[in-house]
């Protein structure tokens, strides 16, 4: 079973990620042990924009904007899969639902929620006013939509590339988790 997990900028998906990870006793792999990993397996110099969140650097003079698409399109799979691999684990981000969605037994999860609240978890998170918190939610939003679009040419958020979305402004993080667990038991997941 594998979880893909995208999320806004200040929702939660952090703490519902481990949370989940935990409760299903299967690691959790977010941006930061990813590129450890990748780092420890000596692949990360061959995918550096990806593991950074940022479009990728391969689009030079001598290969065709068709070549360009099909390498950047490929990255997130190869990346992911070199690193993580196909076992039971949480994804955060990373074009998760999307490296794994030919990928049996993979569900793949948005979170969205209120903008309000969402700047008010950054501004306690970080201890930041609600102006910085406001231009960080916004530059967030704005890269991961980005960066999706890179990798993936789908839009970012879009339910259609998901199984399951979630207000996350609705719930509490345990609830959530228990949305999902209500979610994979459905589905005959778990």
């Amino acid at each position: 079973m594998i979880i893909t997990i995208a999320r806004e900028c200040g929702c939660f998906g952090d703490e519902i990620g481990m949370q989940l990870a935990e409760k299903l006793q299967i690691p959790f792999y977010d941006k930061e042990k990813i590129k450890e990993l990748a780092r420890k397996r000596g692949v990360y110099e061959k995918y550096p924009s990806f593991y950074e969140e940022k479009e990728g650097n391969i689009f030079l003079s001598v290969i065709d904007e068709e070549e360009q698409l099909g390498i950047a399109r490929k990255t997130p799979e190869k990346a992911l899969k070199e690193v993580v691999g196909e076992d039971s684990c949480v994804i955060m981000g990373r074009c998760g639902n999307y490296a794994y969605k030919e990928t049996t037994g993979t569900v793949r999860i948005f979170l969205s929620g209120d903008k309000d609240k969402r700047v008010a978890h950054l501004m306690e998170k970080h201890r930041v006013s609600r102006q910085d918190a406001e231009e960080t939610l916004d530059k967030t939003d704005r890269r991961r939509k980005e960066y999706h679009r890179f990798y993936t040419g789908q839009e970012w958020g879009y339910a259609g590339n998901y199984d399951l979305c979630i207000n996350d402004s609705v719930f509490s993080i345990e609830e959530a988790v228990e949305v999902i667990l209500d979610y994979l038991n459905r589905c005959g997941i778990l």
